[in-house]
């Protein structure tokens, strides 16, 4: 069981899950390009689906290229982001057969690996985080969220491995350059988590076998790798929570591939 970054920040968001012999793609939000190349790296020569959270550009832009260029891959996104998509036309044209509707909270199953969507606070149509299940264990994937609900919990619970943003400073935000409502919009209930509460919701979270934690999404403009990393850690750290491997997710190139068990 595996996940490595492949983009994270609001440039660009995917990440490769491997788990049960297949991988997967959550969001391809950076050029089909610098996503095969990134494939191409890891050894990954099948993708079994591109899972993506929401429309925003930063998680969807080379989605419809992969589409196109492979024919066999199947796109899963939520009923309303879907119907976002048909009106946008911003994905460009599509096979009918490669369009998969994953409803949040019903489990879709692939020769053996389950994969739940999961209802998320964010400024988007119908916005989901992943869960990646099998016999090997479990991974989970939860970027722009505005806040932690007792839905995110609940999912991201039990875990071996989880890709978690940790997207702001709140004293850089409220200083940084982004006009007033930005800011606003950021530091909302329907927008980014702050490092502090992504170290506070995996203190709810962390269970025995939770093994790696890759923090995602950290803004270039308004936080730091350092800083993201040093204020989740002081949180877990302040309750006691032990968590063998915490890194920060590269911005602009795949990161270490992190493994779990056999693999």
């Amino acid at each position: 069981m595996e996940l490595c970054t492949i983009a994270s920040g609001s440039s660009g968001n995917s990440a490769c899950v491997g788990l049960g012999g297949q991988h997967f793609l959550v969001d391809a939000g950076v050029s089909g390009k610098r996503i095969q190349n990134a494939l191409d790296q890891m050894n990954v020569r099948k993708i079994s689906g591109i899972f993506i959270t929401h429309e925003h550009r930063d998680h969807i832009t080379g989605a419809g290229v992969l589409a196109r260029r492979f024919k066999d891959i199947k796109l899963y996104a939520t009923p309303l982001t879907w119907r976002y998509f048909a009106a946008s036309r911003c994905l460009g044209e599509l096979n009918m057969e490669q369009i998969k509707v994953i409803e949040p909270g019903k489990p879709v199953e692939i020769d053996g690996v389950t994969i739940t969507a999961f209802d998320i606070p964010h400024d988007a149509a119908q916005p989901v985080g992943y869960t990646f299940q099998s016999k090997e264990g479990k991974i989970a994937v939860a970027t722009d969220l505005g806040h932690a609900t007792d839905t995110v919990r609940q999912y991201l619970k039990n875990s071996q491995i989880i890709l978690l943003e940790s997207n702001h400073d709140p004293v850089m935000l409220k200083n940084g350059p982004y006009y007033q409502s930005l800011k606003d919009r950021v530091a909302s209930n329907l927008g980014h988590l702050s490092n502090a509460q992504a170290g506070m919701l995996l203190t709810e979270v962390a269970g025995p076998k939770l093994e790696h934690v890759v923090l995602a999404h950290a803004s270039e403009e308004n936080n730091t790798p350092f800083l993201a990393f040093d204020t989740v850690k002081r949180v877990l750290d302040g309750n006691s929570i032990k968590i063998k491997n915490l890194i920060v997710a590269e911005r602009h190139s795949p990161g270490v591939i992190l493994r779990y068990g056999k693999n």
